[in-house]
Order: structure tokens, then C-alpha cells, then sequence
């Protein structure tokens, strides 16, 4: 039996003539989305034994597949079907698996959860475990976007593997602000039906990739309300991989898609220096700590503004970061030339984020 074979090398291989679990395990590909090759012809195999990502061997061709002694490579599963015992038939598994050098035994359907994430992780590799950053403020205009994208170009050239995702839809896109409008890729409307298993090396290549961020944006042409399958499936994805995750949060959102918040390993709240964004702030730091695991607040200073010290004092709050004003900001953004220079803001951004970089342990 043959199938899936125009792939053969670049996708996991099930080496099996047993329908029963050629059902079984094509079933746990399906789950997270893993198309795979299957062969009972051992001949066929050879070709593609060192460059498939993964190798499931079933029990029943495991002592065949033994005698040919293949070379030795990693990424080898056998596979068995009923419960272990100290001999029989599962103790032939175990002398089998000693002689191919596999890596795992497991056997179905016990191991059944074991082998889905390990057919996940046979396409997109190990969980790189991407800490979340999500940027919000209490109040609109307070220059969200700006700080969001500027966290995620910076984390880029220390980290090299950082996804930026917009979660406004009515902000006109954050491509806009990374001067990225033109650049090819997907946005927000050619994911707002996914759910499930996203793979995380095929959306990483379907990305722009303004200045080395994936960076995953709304369109201008037409707003779409990202439903929140598509976002858990999208926020997974990057967790498993890349390394920094930023999500622009709009206040709007917060009671519609309070998960942007809840689902982050860190939360930045920006308050802008002025009056009434500090009320805003000081109104919602009780509901932002209801529910969020790690919550830091940053100050914007604003010409002719409130003082950062009067900042701290009106929320009970002491030794804020601080991100200057910076006008010349506004201009880049327009240009489409970079956010990031070598200048005051820069300093005070790489500021914040070593201070999230801490929090998740690797030294900024």
C-alpha cells in the first residue's frame, strides 16, 4: 500500500501494511493537520529513510525493517498496538526497536497523545515556547501601535525568531506602520477561518517579514472580526514558533476579546501622560489585574504633560518606565522609514523590553 508518495522525504513516513493502524495514525495526522507517507513496500523506503522528518514504524514490518539494517537516524517511532507486557509479541517491539535505534515505543491507542504532538512537531520541530507580550492602553491615541511595533523590532535583533500580531481591525493595519503595505503575504482576512492545528512553519512563510518581524495585520480594504478559534489557532502557532510574540491591543477589543489579555505572559499597559489618559489607566488597573498574570505599566511622556512622578502617584504605582516623546516618530511612520533609530525612544524601548525579556528568564 502506497500513499502520499509525491512527498516522500519531506514528510513524516508510516511503515506499516496494517490497515487498522494505517487508520488509526492517519487519523492523528488529520487531527493537527500533518499530511504523511505511507509504505509497506521496504524497498521503496530506503530512498527517503534519512530525510524524512519522521519515521513510524508499525510492528508488523519492525523485525523485517531490522534485518535490512538501516542506518542509524533520529526521528525513529515504533509503533504498537495493545498494552505492554514483559514478553510476547511486545517484547519482539522492544528487541526491534533496540536494533533500528528508535527513539520511542508507542503503542495505540494508549500513546495516541504522544504520537499527534509528535507528528506536529515533525513539521514544525520542537515548541520554541514563545513568551506573549500584549500592548494595550486604557485610552485611544496613547500610541499602542507605535511601542508594539517598536517591542517586536527590537526583540528581532536579539531573539531573530519575533511575531507581531495586530489586534486591531479598525486601526488600518499595522503593515502600514512598519512600512509594509506593499510587501506580499497574508493578512488577518485570509486566516479568519482557522481553527484547529495551525502549522507554524507554513504561516511563518506566509507572513511579510518587514525588517525580519512576522508580522500578521489587518487589511485596510475590509475590517474582519477575528473569530477567537482563529486567534487561539494563530496565538498557538506562535508560541510554538517563535520565541517573542507581541499583540497590539486596542481598548475596544477588551470586552469583546479579552483572551489578546488573558492569554499573554506579559501585559504593558501605556498611559499616556495627560489627565485624563491617567484616569482611564487608574480606572482599569483593578479589572486588568482580575485576570492577568503579569501586568507592568509604561509611562508615555507627552509635551507639556503630567510629570512621570505625578504619573505614579496618581496610580499607586513607583519607578515606571518611561518612553520619551519622540515627534520625529511620526514622520518616519509616514515615510515608511524605520522606527527604530539610534535616539532616546530607542534606549527606553529596549528598556521595557529587557524588563519582559527578564521576566521569561533569558538575558536581554
Amino acid at each position: 500500500m502506497e500513499r502520499g508518495n509525491q512527498g516522500f522525504g519531506r514528510l513524516p513516513v508510516l511503515i506499516t501494511a496494517d490497515g487498522a493502524m494505517i487508520e488509526q495514525v492517519l487519523r492523528m495526522a488529520a487531527a493537527v493537520a500533518v499530511e504523511i507517507d505511507v509504505h509497506a513496500d521496504l524497498e521503496a523506503v530506503r530512498g527517503g529513510w534519512a530525510s524524512a522528518p519522521l519515521i513510524m514504524v508499525g510492528a508488523d514490518l519492525a523485525g523485517a525493517l531490522a534485518e535490512d539494517r538501516p542506518a542509524r537516524r533520529a526521528g525513529v517511532v515504533l509503533v504498537g498496538a495493545g498494552a505492554h507486557d514483559e514478553g510476547g509479541v511486545t517484547g519482539e517491539i522492544w528487541r526491534d526497536a533496540v536494533e533500528l535505534g528508535a527513539e520511542h515505543v508507542v503503542q495505540l491507542p494508549d500513546g495516541g497523545g504522544w504520537l499527534i504532538q509528535r507528528l506536529g512537531e515533525s513539521v514544525d520541530g520542537p515548541s520554541r515556547g514563545g513568551f506573549i507580550t500584549a500592548v494595550t492602553s486604557a485610552s485611544g491615541g496613547s500610541g499602542v501601535s507605535t511601542l508594539a511595533g517598536s517591542l517586536a523590532l527590537a526583540a528581532q535583533s536579539i531573539s531573530g525568531r519575533v511575531l507581531l500580531i495586530d489586534g486591531d481591525a479598525h486601526g488600518g493595519g499595522l503593515d502600514l506602520l512598519l512600512g509594509a503595505e506593499e510587501a506580499s503575504g497574508i493578512r488577518w482576512p485570509d486566516l479568519a477561518a482557522a481553527a484547529g492545528r495551525l502549522s507554524a512553519t507554513t504561516l511563518d512563510y506566509a507572513l511579510p517579514h518587514p525588517d525580519g518581524v512576522a508580522l500578521l495585520s489587518h487589511g485596510r480594504a475590509d475590517a474582519v472580526a477575528v473569530p477567537a478559534e482563529a486567534f487561539a489557532a494563530v496565538l498557538a502557532a506562535g508560541v510554538r514558533g517563535y520565541e517573542q510574540v507581541f499583540i497590539d491591543v486596542p481598548r475596544s477589543t477588551w470586552a469583546s476579546a479579552p483572551d489578546m489579555l488573558d492569554r499573554a505572559d506579559r501585559v504593558i499597559l501605556l498611559v499616556p501622560g495627560r489627565v485624563r489618559g491617567i484616569a482611564a489607566a487608574a480606572a482599569a488597573l483593578p479589572w486588568l489585574r482580575s485576570f492577568t498574570k503579569d501586568l507592568s505599566v509604561v509611562v508615555r511622556a507627552t509635551s507639556r504633560g503630567v510629570a512621570a512622578r505625578e504619573v505614579e502617584r496618581a496610580l499607586g504605582l513607583a519607578s515606571l518606565r518611561v518612553v520619551p516623546e519622540q515627534l520625529q516618530i511620526a514622520t518616519r511612520e509616514d515615510r515608511g522609514e524605520p522606527l527604530l533609530a539610534n535616539d532616546a525612544y530607542a534606549k527606553a524601548v529596549r528598556a521595557v523590553l529587557a524588563d519582559a525579556l527578564r521576566a521569561n528568564g533569558p538575558a536581554a
